[in-house]
Formats: structure tokens, C-alpha cells, sequence
């Protein structure tokens, strides 16, 4: 193996945010490869419909994603939001305090097969193109309908 790179050791980070008090329970996501970005959504606790939206997140310290004006992604323009997170740690993993993101509808991210794929724009025109792996989004379903099921019981 001498003068080989050794291969990059990856895989989905799934968080699922149960705090007591809270009346949601969140679900986040993101690739151990790519902290940067990922997914979240959250479900109710009274067992009640989940969000509708999932929200693809990015650190707001990202390299010009303080200037984004706009976002699509699945083939549609998205909204664009602005959020801070106060309870980003769970079992010693983080995710970033300070994110933009895009709001994902949930039957466009089952419907599609492929990657989440998402396109960032600033202020000046330069782009900001990210994706989420499909096994990511795939494993993180599978966490937001497991933790909507359990709740609903």
C-alpha cells in the first residue's frame, strides 16, 4: 500500500434531536465527509403529521453563502431561509450554529431517485452548487418515517 492514498472513510451522520421539553423531535442529517451541509426536518411529538418541508442546510460560514439571494434545486426554484440553532450538539456531534438553507418539498425528495442536488446564488452571480448523496437522503428518510411511526403509536 506504500505511496497509495488511503481512501476517504465516510458515511451519513442521523441525528434525532429528542429533548423533553421540546414538542418537536428534529431529524438532522449530513455526510462525516461534508459537515458543512445536510438535511433536517422535524416531527411532532404528539405524534401529529411531520413537517412537510424538509430543509436542506448549509453553515452560514461557507464560502458565499452569506450573499445567497436564491436557491432551486429538483428542477424548481426553493425558499431560502435563514436559521440559528442553539441545541446543535447531540452525542458529541454538531452541526453548525448559523445556517442558510432551501426548503425541500417532501414528495419532490421521495419522488426523486437521485442525489439532492442544490444550486446556491449570490448577490454577484456566482453559484454554490451542493448534494446531498442519495444513500444520505435515503438513510434519512428512513429515520424521519421510523421516528413519525413511533410517535404516532
Amino acid at each position: 500500500m506504500a505511496g497509495r492514498p488511503v481512501p476517504p472513510q465516510g458515511g451519513a451522520v442521523v441525528q434525532i434531536r429528542d429533548f423533553p421539553a421540546a414538542s418537536i423531535v428534529e431529524i438532522v442529517a449530513w455526510d462525516v465527509m461534508s459537515p458543512a451541509y445536510g438535511i433536517r426536518t422535524w416531527v411532532r411529538r404528539n405524534g401529529g403529521v411531520p413537517d412537510r418541508y424538509h430543509r436542506f442546510w448549509v453553515n452560514s460560514d461557507y464560502t458565499g453563502a452569506r450573499d445567497v439571494v436564491s436557491v432551486s434545486g429538483l428542477n424548481r426554484p426553493m425558499q431560502l431561509s435563514n436559521a440559528t440553532d442553539n441545541q446543535n450538539c447531540f452525542n458529541g456531534k454538531c452541526s453548525p450554529t448559523s445556517t442558510i438553507g432551501a426548503r425541500v418539498p417532501d414528495g419532490a425528495l421521495r419522488a426523486s431517485k437521485e442525489d439532492l442536488a442544490v444550486k446556491f446564488v449570490t448577490n454577484s452571480g456566482s453559484e454554490i452548487n451542493l448534494a446531498a448523496r442519495r444513500s444520505l437522503v435515503d438513510a434519512y428518510l428512513a429515520a424521519v418515517d421510523s421516528v413519525s411511526k413511533a410517535l404516532k403509536k
